[in-house]
C-alpha cells in the first residue's frame, strides 16, 4: 500500500515512462478518499449554517415550518420561497476548486504513466477535466437562489455536459483498469515483473 504511494509521490512531475495497475490504483484511490473527505469539510460549515437558519426560522415562524423528529431522524420542511435560507454555493466554490486543482496536480503524472503502459496517449486524460471545469462553472449559476436567482437556461447545456463528462470519465477509467502492453512500447520498457509477464504470455493449461 505505502510503496505505490511513495513511488508516485516521488514522480509527481514525471510524465514519461509507464506504471502498472498495481502501482497506480492504491495511490489514486487514496487521493480520491482524501479529496472527498476534504470536500465534505468544505461543505459542512455552509450546510450547518443553513440548518441553524432553518431551525431559527421554524421557531420564529411556526405557521410556515413543519418539524419532524423521531428516533435517528430530524427534518424541517419550510413552506414558501425563502432563498435566504439556502446554502451559499458561491462561498463553497473556491474551496472545492482548490481541492480539485490539488487532486489533479497530484494524480496527473500517474494517470499519464498508466495510460502509457497501455501504449495510449496521455491526452485521453484531458476530456474529463474539460467537462468537469465547465460543469463547475455552470452549476453555481444554475442553483443560485440567493444572488439574482437561478439561470434555468443553462439546464440543457449542463445536462449534456454532464453526460459527456460521465462518458469521458468512464472511458478513462476503463483505460486505466486494463492490462499494460506486454514488453516495450513507444513509451518505454514494460514495468511489469518478469514472472507476471510470463503468466500473461502463457495460455492456461487445459484441465484433465
Amino acid at each position: 500500500m505505502f510503496k505505490p504511494i511513495a513511488h508516485n509521490l516521488q514522480r509527481l512531475t514525471r510524465f514519461s515512462g509507464r506504471d502498472t495497475r498495481e502501482t497506480f490504483w492504491p495511490y489514486a484511490v487514496t487521493l480520491l478518499v482524501l479529496a472527498l473527505a476534504a470536500s465534505a469539510l468544505v461543505a459542512m460549515p455552509p450546510m450547518l449554517e443553513t440548518m441553524a437558519k432553518m431551525q431559527r426560522f421554524a421557531v420564529e415562524h411556526p405557521d410556515q415550518a413543519t418539524v419532524r423528529q423521531g428516533p435517528g431522524s430530524y427534518s424541517i420542511q419550510i413552506q414558501g420561497s425563502h432563498p435566504e435560507l439556502m446554502p451559499d454555493l458561491h462561498g463553497m466554490l473556491p474551496g472545492m476548486a482548490i481541492i480539485l486543482l490539488v487532486f489533479v496536480a497530484l494524480v496527473a503524472a500517474a494517470v499519464v504513466r498508466r495510460l502509457h503502459d497501455r501504449g495510449t496517449s496521455g491526452a485521453w486524460a484531458l476530456p474529463p477535466l474539460v467537462f468537469l471545469a465547465i460543469g463547475m462553472a455552470l452549476t453555481p449559476r444554475l442553483l443560485d437562489v440567493r444572488h439574482g436567482g437561478p439561470d434555468l437556461s443553462l439546464l440543457p447545456l449542463l445536462f449534456v455536459n454532464n453526460l459527456l463528462y460521465l462518458a469521458a470519465l468512464g472511458w478513462l477509467a476503463i483505460l486505466l483498469m486494463r492490462d499494460g502492453t506486454i514488453g516495450p512500447n513507444r513509451h518505454g520498457e514494460d514495468p511489469t515483473p518478469a514472472e507476471v509477464r510470463q503468466r500473461r504470455r502463457s495460455p492456461p493449461r487445459p484441465r484433465d
